[in-house]
Parts: structure tokens; C-alpha cells; sequence
């Protein structure tokens, strides 16, 4: 018999009750670390993470050059566990996530860096892992027991947490009044569900996938392409519109489907001309909205563009999920996976 209710859809639905409790129960820790990053004053903001952790890791990056005018980079874990080098990030800041604490590469490149004197910020899912015992500050998500083998609401949760980090941080008053709707907008998307599930239902057949955005929403149209491989092992690209247009738009036909994430504010203008080039070389194009837009899937949040990708989350999971349901896959024991995964 088919299972009625998947793990993974029962975690998509819990993400707004997962916000409201970070944003109620870790406002302590939130303001603790604000005060070291405004303390420190990093030059420098280093990025560690695996998975999808690194597809909320360049949503933090967009915040953080874009709203603090800071430098940030990714750390690639292994020069530290496999060349035994470390680069010198004194001056940094470095914030890992992940949602287990358990990659040991992650941990160790934390571990690293905080004996060079960095500050060291750790967001994750267990208080209580190697990650967190690694670093000088942490700051749980409070997302309750993820079982699922693909992460989701630790991913909005992460999200969620660098954006109350860089509102703090930079003394945005505006983005930190939208804080306490996250939640009830969250709630909104998940409100969404019959018109995402046929949504995939119409399209299940499709393949190849290409999804495409721009700005704060690159991190979530790169989740989007994770999902999709994970859950309905959809050959699935996410790359950004620019990038699309230098040169992989060629590889697009009417076979392709491109999943086209639209949020409001600046990148807006630009998407949908790419949208109408895509239409006009016949692509099948689906447009996930996130302002004003009508698109195939419309939500108009009403947040700030920065928060935008927040909303956009929840939104993606569930495509991916009804996509795999429809395939009559399992989208709870995806092939070859487990829910830590271990690098070195």
C-alpha cells in the first residue's frame, strides 16, 4: 500500500511552526551573536557548509555583501582535512551550517579557524554536535527532529537565521519588523499546496529541468534543483539567468522545462525578459512568483526582496515532492542516500 502521508510532506508543513520557534525561542543567542559580528567587525565573511546547508549559504552570501557591503567567500573543506592547510581567516568571520553538525569536514574547518582566533558561528539543528562544540557561538534552529532523508524545514530555518543575523547586524529596522510574519507568510505558501500538486502532476513526465533566477533567490532555485534530483531523480541544473544567457540557453528546446523563480524588487525586470526569450524559442517555462507577477504558481508575500527567498522555499519543496509522488517514487528513501552524510 502507498503511504498516505510522507515524512517529507509532514516537515514541509511544520516549517512555520519550525520559524516561529527560532524566531521566539533563540532571540537571546540571535542578539548575543549580533553583538560579537558588530564587536569583531570581520572584513571578511567565510561560509562552511555541505548540501543543501551551501544552498542557504549563498543566500547568506547575497545578504551580507548586498546589505552589510562586506566581502564573503566559501570555504572548500578539503584544504583543511585533505591538504592539511588551512588559509589565514583572522580577520574573517565564519559561519557554518548544518543541519546534523555532523560533517566532520565542516567541523573541522570551524575547529581550524577558531584556534587562528576568527570569530565562529555555528547554526545547526543540534546544540548538542561536534559542529556546535567546535565553535564559540551557536545558534540552534529550532526546527524540532528532522527525520526526513532530504532536509526542508532545517533549510527554511537556516534561512531564516542568517536573515535575523544581517538585519541585527546591519540595524535594518525594516527588514527586522518583517521578521515576525515569516511564520504566517511561510503558512501562506504551504496554503499553496493543491495548486503546486497539480502543478507537478501536469508536468511529471517532463525532463530535463532547468531553474533559473537571479539574485537573494539563487540560493533556493539551487535547492530547487537539489530536490528535484533527490526526490524524482529529475535531471535537474539550476543556474542563474545570467549565466543562462551566456551560453547554456542554446541547450534549450521544447523538450527542456525551465522552472523560472521570480521575486520582486530589482532582478524582476531582467527575469522576464529572460522568460519571454525562453518562451519565444519555445521552452516550456513555469514561473514561480513571489510578487505581483500572476506566473503558474502566484504568492504575493508582501515581503521585503531580501526575504523573499524565505517564502520561496516551502514552495520549491513541495514541487519537488508532488513531482516525486507522481513518479511514484518514495520521496522519504531516495536511492543511495542517508540522512547525515559523512565527508572527510
Amino acid at each position: 500500500m502507498p503511504k498516505t502521508t510522507h515524512v517529507m510532506l509532514s516537515e514541509i508543513r511544520e516549517q512555520p511552526a519550525a520559524l516561529a520557534r527560532l524566531l521566539t525561542e533563540q532571540a537571546s543567542p540571535i542578539g548575543e551573536i549580533v553583538t560579537a559580528l558588530r564587536r569583531r567587525k570581520p572584513t571578511l565573511v567565510v561560509f562552511v557548509a555541505r548540501g543543501t546547508s551551501h544552498n542557504a549559504a549563498i543566500y547568506g552570501q547575497y545578504l551580507v555583501e548586498t546589505l552589510l557591503r562586506i566581502p564573503t567567500s566559501t570555504a572548500m573543506p578539503s584544504v583543511t582535512t585533505l591538504y592539511d592547510r588551512t588559509p589565514d581567516w583572522t580577520a574573517a568571520a565564519i559561519i557554518a551550517i548544518s543541519q546534523s553538525g555532523r560533517s566532520v569536514d565542516v567541523a573541522e574547518v570551524v575547529a581550524e579557524a577558531r584556534k587562528q582566533g576568527a570569530l565562529t558561528v555555528a547554526l545547526t539543528n543540534d546544540p548538542a554536535s561536534p559542529l556546535a562544540e567546535r565553535s564559540a557561538h551557536v545558534l540552534p534552529l529550532s526546527a524540532g527532529p528532522e527525520q526526513a532523508v532530504v532536509a526542508t524545514k532545517t533549510f527554511t530555518a537556516s534561512l531564516a537565521a542568517l536573515a535575523a543575523l544581517v538585519a541585527g547586524w546591519g540595524q535594518h529596522r525594516d527588514l527586522a519588523r518583517s521578521l515576525p510574519r515569516l511564520p504566517d507568510v511561510v503558512q501562506g505558501v504551504v496554503n499553496h499546496d493543491a495548486t503546486i500538486k497539480a502543478l507537478a502532476k501536469k508536468h511529471a513526465r517532463r525532463d530535463p529541468w532547468v531553474v533559473t533566477t537571479r539574485g537573494y533567490m539563487l540560493g533556493v532555485g539551487d535547492e530547487a534543483a537539489l530536490k528535484l534530483k533527490e526526490t524524482a531523480y529529475a535531471a535537474a541544473e539550476s543556474m542563474s539567468a545570467a549565466e543562462l544567457l551566456h551560453g547554456p540557453i542554446a541547450m534549450l528546446d521544447k523538450k527542456s522545462t525551465v522552472l523560472l523563480l521570480l521575486p520582486p524588487g530589482r532582478t524582476r525586470p531582467g527575469l522576464i525578459d529572460v522568460r519571454v526569450a525562453l518562451r519565444n524559442r519555445a521552452v516550456p517555462t513555469l514561473t514561480f512568483a513571489f510578487g505581483d507577477d500572476p506566473g503558474d504558481v502566484a504568492i504575493n508575500a508582501g515581503l521585503p526582496e531580501a526575504f523573499a527567498p524565505i517564502a520561496a522555499a516551502p514552495a520549491v519543496h513541495l514541487f519537488a515532492y508532488h513531482l516525486a509522488v507522481t513518479r511514484k517514487l518514495d520521496p522519504d528513501n531516495p536511492r543511495g542516500l542517508k540522512k547525515v552524510t559523512i565527508t572527510r
